[in-house]
């Protein structure tokens, strides 16, 4: 019988993610002017500054003590991501530029661009000096960033680092990644800092069931 490949999100939750990663990657659902009938809460939950910045004791904890942070701004929240960095423990070092093939919706200009917030704790030296600071790639889904940004932080931060991408929607199509999200089966947990997903629920349940289990075998 014919098993066909699975694809990247269809693969199991990793089980051997590090105490700490060498680099965090991350793309927050900002509700910051995404409330109205095309804003992205109409195909996700939302997340204020507030609470984004709450994932500031998550960040400092699984990113290692020398470590990158990558963060997705939106040009609307822009000078937020600098505060964000601040708060998870980082320091924005540059912003990557994502240019788009073709303009998007906007409420002064049309966007056409994103940003890459770069940032880096402790010492860690980036391993590639070349990268520019803005990259062109083509649209995906909603709120689906480019593949190349996985390439960028492999040359900048080097391809055997430890990766943890924060708010992911599917499997990094590159090695050493490991996901947190609320689209996909995630490799950590970030429940005891007051951020769970479904699957943190699902291990919850596991949990309570053979704590049911053991108490009626017993």
């Amino acid at each position: 019988m014919f098993n066909p490949p699975q694809l990247p999100n269809e693969l199991p939750a990793r089980t051997d993610a590090p105490e700490a990663f060498d680099v965090i990657y991350a793309d927050p659902p900002w509700d910051l002017q995404q409330k109205g009938a095309r804003g992205a809460g109409k195909h996700y939950d939302l997340l204020s500054l507030e609470e984004v910045k709450g994932l500031g004791d998550a960040v400092r904890a699984l990113g290692a003590p020398n470590s990158h942070l990558y963060l997705w701004v939106t040009n609307a929240t822009l000078r937020d991501g600098y505060d964000v960095m601040e708060a998870w423990g980082y320091t924005v070092r540059s912003p990557l530029t994502w240019i788009k093939p073709r303009f998007t919706l906007g409420n002064y200009l049309r966007n056409a661009t994103e940003h890459l917030l770069f940032g880096t704790r402790g010492t860690a030296p980036v391993k590639y000096r070349s990268q520019p600071t803005w990259m062109f790639a083509p649209l995906l889904d909603h709120s689906v960033k480019p593949d190349e940004a996985y390439a960028v932080i492999d040359r900048v931060s080097g391809r055997d680092a430890t990766k943890l991408e924060l708010f992911a929607r599917r499997r990094p199509p590159a090695p050493n990644w490991w996901v947190w999200g609320n689209e996909i089966e995630s490799d950590a947990s970030l429940l005891k800092w007051g951020y769970p997903v479904p699957s943190d629920f699902a291990r919850q349940d596991e949990t309570h069931t053979g704590e049911v289990i053991q108490e009626v075998e017993g």
